[in-house]
């Protein structure tokens, strides 16, 4: 499971590392929740693709996920891990930054698209 999982995963860090950010919505369940620190829960394919143009277009790059867990539940996959990016700074340099995410997929047998995805 963690090799389809690491799949999925890596297809969405290139599309985002590309500026792909129209495609992203598709990794996503019509019915997804995005949950980024500090802000409202987003839905929907548009609130999903605006806020990707948003933070990518603030320059933010060079993400990087690596999964330390996973397990079925149910009819769904759950994942979460460590992830890096680079990003603007209040100084306004660019600044590393990281910390924790976790993803809720459709599916165990074949993890399919985001349900949930959230980091800190």
């Amino acid at each position: 499971m963690q090799p389809q999982i690491q799949a999925i995963v890596d297809q969405w860090t290139a599309a985002f590392n590309a500026g792909r950010t129209e495609e992203l919505a598709a990794f996503y369940a019509p019915d997804a929740r995005l949950v980024p620190p500090g802000r409202p829960v987003l839905k929907g394919a548009e609130a999903l693709r605006g806020f990707f143009r948003d933070i990518r277009g603030q320059g933010f790059r060079d993400y990087q996920v690596a999964i330390d867990d996973s397990f079925a539940k149910g009819e769904s996959t759950v994942a979460s891990g460590r992830w890096t990016l680079t990003g603007p700074g209040p100084d306004g340099a660019n600044h590393r930054y990281d910390g924790n995410w976790l993803i809720v997929l459709e599916g165990n047998a074949a993890p399919g698209r985001f349900l949930v995805h959230m980091w800190n």
